[in-house]
């Protein structure tokens, strides 16, 4: 089996998640006797196994009932598992733990077969250090180990040189560097095969079926597609800003004990929201807005005055409280410090906390959590081990709100401005044989996409007598109304990915309001 030299490490060694199992026990007993266990309790040796094709077959006799697409998956996730080499590093997530385990192989594949069902198929392992803090861990890593396989590998943004760098200091040196994404979709159900999980941005994800931005169009696509596909995305690519990091890995339903440990996660309430027709709750999540991620935060053990200073020099309302792993301990304000000094407390961080602050994960419905940011001011976003990412305050969410009110407000004012201005011409004057004089008889409102054919014509624009020039305003109103198309549906990355577009809007309606004054009151 060929492996793939790691760049950064600079050697051959690779780095493997392999999962103790859906409660517990093998990770348990993995530890005790220093090994990785595999279930698949259905299945023999497979030490007579020489290829992925021979594991296939065997899964396919011990399982004949499984859809074949789950046994494609099965057969992967093992023969990674006995064709991992020798030197090669693990990483065990322990089930109920926020920690890890991380060991080296010093031994091949084993079948114990005098084990119990599901605890036969075994690699040793010279266990490192198995208490290595998930939040030590950098969130691109932490959601490739915690995939929902079995068995994958850890192969992309220098994982190999992280696992083994955690393993000797208990440090993430993390990665920041760009990721190259799948050249198609097949590349990407190919990743997935080879290495059971894929990362990628949710940008290079949609881009992968030819869309730029996130409408509900692109949504549904994506959707169906990586249903059909079989692929699963963790987190799904509407809860991220679109550079955000996603992980795809093969849907797996396991009746065999081979579940991934469960994701922490918050049981949403469903808010109805909608835009033209369109459910903007399951579009709009707390991820999805730029909120602020370079957050200022504060030692629960540093002096109350550091906290004071800090957020004097910031103008900040409030400022996380964080352990040496940026863990959230909790939060304090002016009026928690205005409490404290009150009441005459000691002046450090601990006496004017506040221990329950309001919080939100990415994944949430953000309608469902306006009330609170509009009451609270702000909340501190984390992720499922409760590490600070960031901060969504008022401000912030009146600024994303403005962003996409706004070109709704121009484009409307911008047609009401043309109609108006063109209802001075009646409707034998309006282009023949144009579906114009039949909107107009019928007395229903010309779109944006019609007035373009009035001011092509050259009597009506002579008729009009506006002093600009016709090529270029006719070209102006053409954009303007392939925006206004483009914005039918609700579109979570627009308007700042469409900043060309929305400054043509404004230049129009410039234009317009030069030559169509509004009534005096």
């Amino acid at each position: 089996m060929r492996h793939e030299r790691d760049a950064e490490a600079g050697t051959m060694v690779r780095a493997w998640t392999v999962r103790g199992g859906q409660r517990g026990e093998r990770e348990e007993l993995a530890l005790d006797e220093g090994m990785v266990i595999a279930g698949w309790e259905e299945v023999g040796d497979l030490s007579g196994c020489e290829s992925i094709a021979d594991v296939g077959e065997v899964l396919a006799r011990d399982y004949p009932d499984e859809a074949p697409a789950r046994v494609d998956n099965w057969k992967h996730q093992l023969w990674r598992f006995i064709t991992m080499e020798t030197g090669d590093l693990v990483v065990m997530p322990r089930k109920f733990l926020g920690v890890v385990a991380i060991g080296r192989l010093i031994g091949g594949y084993e079948y114990r077969s005098e084990a119990p069902p599901g605890f036969r198929h075994t690699r040793k392992v010279e266990w490192m250090r198995t208490q290595v803090e998930r939040a030590v861990i950098g969130g691109d890593l932490r959601d490739s180990i915690g995939a929902f396989l079995t068995v994958s590998e850890l192969r992309r943004r220098g994982a190999a040189h992280r696992v083994e760098t955690l393993a000797q200091t208990g440090v993430d040196p993390g990665y920041n560097g760009a990721i190259e994404p799948p050249a198609d979709p097949e590349a990407l159900e190919q990743d997935v095969r080879d290495e059971g999980t894929r990362q990628l941005t949710a940008r290079d994800l949609i881009g992968l079926w030819g869309w730029q931005r996130r409408t509900g169009d692109a949504i549904d696509l994506v959707d169906r597609e990586l249903s059909a596909r079989g692929l699963q995305v963790v987190p799904h690519f509407t809860e991220v800003q679109l550079d955000g990091l996603i992980t795809v890995s093969a849907q797996e339903a396991t009746p065999t004990g081979e579940a991934a440990d469960d994701l922490a996660g918050t049981d949403l309430r469903h808010a109805l929201a909608t835009f033209n027709g369109e459910d903007l709750s399951r579009h709009w999540r707390i991820g999805s807005l730029p909120f602020a991620r370079n957050v200022v935060t504060v030692g629960f053990d540093e002096p109350l005055n550091r906290a004071i200073t800090r957020m004097v020099q910031g103008d900040f309302s409030q400022l996380p409280v964080v352990n040496r792993n940026n863990v959230l301990r909790g939060v304090v304000t002016w009026e928690s410090i205005a409490r404290a000094q009150m009441g005459h407390r000691d002046a450090t961080i601990q006496a004017a906390l506040d221990p329950h602050p309001h919080t939100a994960q990415e994944q949430e419905e953000l309608f469902v959590r306006i009330d609170d940011i509009q009451r609270r001011g702000f909340l501190i976003v984390t992720d499922a081990d409760n590490l600070v990412l960031g901060i969504l305050t008022a401000a912030d969410l009146a600024d994303q709100l403005k962003l996409r009110v706004e070109p709704f407000i121009l484009l409307g004012e911008a047609e009401r401005r043309l109609r108006r201005l063109t209802d001075r011409l009646t409707i034998d004057e309006l282009p023949e044989g144009s579906g114009v004089r039949k909107a107009r008889a019928a007395g229903k409102r010309l779109t944006l996409g019609q007035y373009p054919e009035i001011l092509k014509d050259a009597t009506c624009w002579a008729k009009l007598g506006w002093p600009y020039e016709q090529d270029e305003l006719v070209r102006c109103v053409i954009a303007v109304k392939d925006y206004r198309n483009e914005l039918a549906h609700w579109d979570m990355d627009a308007p700042e990915t469409k900043t060309d577009a929305l400054t043509e809007t404004k230049q129009l309606l410039k234009l317009l309001k030069a030559i169509d004054h509004d009534p005096r009151p």
